[in-house]
Protein backbone atom coordinates (compact mmCIF):
# COMPACT_ATOMS: atom_id res chain seq x y z
CA UNK A 1 0.00 0.00 0.00
CA UNK A 2 1.89 3.18 -0.57
CA UNK A 3 1.12 6.23 1.28
CA UNK A 4 -1.07 7.99 -0.67
CA UNK A 5 -3.78 5.21 0.06
CA UNK A 6 -6.47 5.53 2.72
CA UNK A 7 -7.07 2.61 5.15
CA UNK A 8 -10.21 1.46 4.82
CA UNK A 9 -12.11 1.81 8.41
CA UNK A 10 -15.34 0.59 9.62
CA UNK A 11 -17.73 3.31 8.62
CA UNK A 12 -20.50 2.64 11.02
CA UNK A 13 -17.66 3.05 14.08
CA UNK A 14 -16.47 6.38 12.69
CA UNK A 15 -19.91 7.74 12.51
CA UNK A 16 -20.74 6.77 16.11
CA UNK A 17 -17.63 8.42 17.60
CA UNK A 18 -18.22 11.42 15.35
CA UNK A 19 -21.80 11.65 16.49
CA UNK A 20 -20.08 11.64 20.17
CA UNK A 21 -17.91 14.52 19.54
CA UNK A 22 -14.35 12.94 18.55
CA UNK A 23 -12.93 14.89 15.37
CA UNK A 24 -12.70 12.70 12.18
CA UNK A 25 -9.35 12.56 12.05
CA UNK A 26 -8.40 11.34 15.86
CA UNK A 27 -11.60 8.85 15.01
CA UNK A 28 -10.27 7.17 11.88
CA UNK A 29 -6.66 7.10 13.15
CA UNK A 30 -8.05 4.93 16.75
CA UNK A 31 -9.80 3.07 14.29
CA UNK A 32 -6.94 2.06 12.49
CA UNK A 33 -4.95 1.57 15.48
CA UNK A 34 -7.31 -0.79 16.91
CA UNK A 35 -7.75 -2.68 13.91
CA UNK A 36 -11.30 -1.72 13.72
CA UNK A 37 -12.52 -4.91 15.40
CA UNK A 38 -13.67 -3.17 18.33
CA UNK A 39 -15.53 0.30 18.71
CA UNK A 40 -14.48 0.33 22.99
CA UNK A 41 -11.25 -0.01 22.24
CA UNK A 42 -11.37 2.69 19.74
CA UNK A 43 -12.92 4.79 21.75
CA UNK A 44 -10.19 4.07 24.48
CA UNK A 45 -7.27 5.42 22.17
CA UNK A 46 -9.34 7.72 20.74
CA UNK A 47 -9.64 9.40 24.18
CA UNK A 48 -5.57 9.09 24.66
CA UNK A 49 -5.18 10.83 21.30
CA UNK A 50 -7.11 13.34 22.41
CA UNK A 51 -5.63 13.97 25.24
CA UNK A 52 -1.80 14.01 23.58
CA UNK A 53 -3.46 16.75 21.52
CA UNK A 54 -5.16 19.23 24.46
CA UNK A 55 -1.42 18.78 26.18
CA UNK A 56 -0.03 20.02 22.81
CA UNK A 57 -2.11 22.22 22.29
CA UNK A 58 -2.41 23.87 25.65
CA UNK A 59 -1.77 27.41 25.77
CA UNK A 60 1.98 27.84 27.14
CA UNK A 61 2.93 30.08 29.82
CA UNK A 62 5.78 32.35 30.63
CA UNK A 63 7.78 34.17 33.35
CA UNK A 64 8.85 37.60 31.79
CA UNK A 65 11.52 39.62 34.50
CA UNK A 66 11.92 43.56 33.26
CA UNK A 67 14.91 44.89 34.66
CA UNK A 68 15.05 48.49 35.91
CA UNK A 69 17.64 50.21 32.76
CA UNK A 70 18.12 53.39 34.76
CA UNK A 71 20.21 52.06 37.18
CA UNK A 72 22.84 51.10 35.22
CA UNK A 73 23.23 47.79 37.74
CA UNK A 74 26.37 45.70 36.33
CA UNK A 75 26.11 42.16 35.42
CA UNK A 76 26.16 40.35 38.59
CA UNK A 77 23.87 42.80 40.07
CA UNK A 78 21.40 42.22 37.47
CA UNK A 79 21.58 38.46 37.68
CA UNK A 80 21.38 38.34 41.35
CA UNK A 81 18.26 40.75 41.20
CA UNK A 82 16.92 38.68 38.57
CA UNK A 83 17.22 35.43 40.53
CA UNK A 84 15.30 36.98 43.73
CA UNK A 85 12.01 37.67 41.39
CA UNK A 86 12.38 34.17 40.07
CA UNK A 87 12.71 32.83 43.77
CA UNK A 88 9.80 35.60 44.96
CA UNK A 89 6.94 34.88 41.71
CA UNK A 90 7.63 31.48 42.29
CA UNK A 91 6.39 31.69 45.74
CA UNK A 92 3.62 33.91 44.62
CA UNK A 93 2.39 31.49 42.20
CA UNK A 94 2.23 28.73 44.82
CA UNK A 95 0.76 30.75 47.39
CA UNK A 96 -3.19 29.97 47.85
CA UNK A 97 -4.12 33.35 46.20
CA UNK A 98 -2.86 31.52 42.29
CA UNK A 99 -4.20 28.17 43.52
CA UNK A 100 -6.06 28.40 39.78
CA UNK A 101 -2.68 28.89 37.96
CA UNK A 102 -1.28 25.73 39.50
CA UNK A 103 -2.37 23.78 36.13
CA UNK A 104 -0.37 26.69 34.22
CA UNK A 105 2.73 26.08 36.47
CA UNK A 106 2.71 22.66 36.05
CA UNK A 107 2.68 22.94 31.70
CA UNK A 108 5.25 25.38 32.07
CA UNK A 109 7.18 23.09 34.30
CA UNK A 110 6.77 20.37 31.78
CA UNK A 111 7.60 22.65 28.78
CA UNK A 112 10.85 24.11 30.03
CA UNK A 113 9.89 26.97 31.61
CA UNK A 114 10.34 29.72 29.68
CA UNK A 115 11.85 32.56 31.05
CA UNK A 116 12.25 35.86 29.27
CA UNK A 117 14.58 39.15 30.31
CA UNK A 118 13.31 42.50 29.42
CA UNK A 119 13.93 45.86 30.09
CA UNK A 120 12.25 49.01 31.22
CA UNK A 121 13.10 52.75 31.09
CA UNK A 122 12.64 53.72 34.64
CA UNK A 123 10.81 52.59 38.09
CA UNK A 124 7.73 54.55 37.28
CA UNK A 125 7.82 52.52 34.23
CA UNK A 126 7.74 49.26 35.82
CA UNK A 127 5.23 50.18 38.67
CA UNK A 128 2.88 50.77 35.40
CA UNK A 129 3.59 47.30 34.25
CA UNK A 130 2.24 46.33 37.83
CA UNK A 131 -0.94 47.67 37.75
CA UNK A 132 -1.27 46.05 34.28
CA UNK A 133 -0.29 42.67 35.44
CA UNK A 134 -2.93 44.04 38.49
CA UNK A 135 -5.61 44.40 35.90
CA UNK A 136 -4.92 40.63 34.40
CA UNK A 137 -5.42 39.27 37.88
CA UNK A 138 -1.47 37.92 36.90
CA UNK A 139 1.24 36.74 39.66
CA UNK A 140 3.85 39.25 39.74
CA UNK A 141 6.35 40.86 42.43
CA UNK A 142 8.75 43.52 42.27
CA UNK A 143 12.01 43.38 43.94
CA UNK A 144 13.86 46.47 45.86
CA UNK A 145 17.56 46.14 46.73
CA UNK A 146 18.23 46.74 50.17
CA UNK A 147 20.66 49.23 49.00
CA UNK A 148 24.13 47.32 50.61
CA UNK A 149 26.33 47.23 47.35
CA UNK A 150 26.00 49.26 43.92
CA UNK A 151 22.89 50.98 44.24
CA UNK A 152 20.61 53.15 46.45
CA UNK A 153 18.64 51.54 49.40
CA UNK A 154 15.26 50.85 48.07
CA UNK A 155 15.60 51.12 44.43
CA UNK A 156 13.00 49.27 42.23
CA UNK A 157 15.21 47.12 40.45
CA UNK A 158 13.09 44.02 38.89
CA UNK A 159 9.15 43.10 38.10
CA UNK A 160 8.57 39.73 37.60
CA UNK A 161 5.18 38.29 35.72
CA UNK A 162 3.96 34.95 35.01
CA UNK A 163 0.98 33.74 33.24
CA UNK A 164 -0.34 32.50 29.81
CA UNK A 165 1.89 33.91 27.19
CA UNK A 166 -1.48 35.79 25.70
CA UNK A 167 -1.94 37.74 28.90
CA UNK A 168 1.11 38.52 30.16
CA UNK A 169 2.31 40.13 26.17
CA UNK A 170 -0.27 42.56 27.24
CA UNK A 171 1.57 43.56 30.05
CA UNK A 172 5.13 43.16 28.43
CA UNK A 173 4.69 43.20 24.43
CA UNK A 174 5.90 46.22 24.37
CA UNK A 175 9.22 46.32 25.69
CA UNK A 176 12.89 45.33 24.30
CA UNK A 177 14.77 42.37 25.15
CA UNK A 178 17.67 43.19 28.31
Amino acid sequence: MSEGDEVSVNHEYLKIMMEMGIKEHVARKALITSNNECLDTALMIALELNEELSEEESEDSKMIFVVNSSLNMSVGKTAAQVAHAALDLYREITSPKYLHFSEALSSWENKGVKKVVLKAKDESEILGLMNRAKDFNLPSVIIRDAGRTEIAPDSLTVFAVFGLEECVNKVTGHLNLL
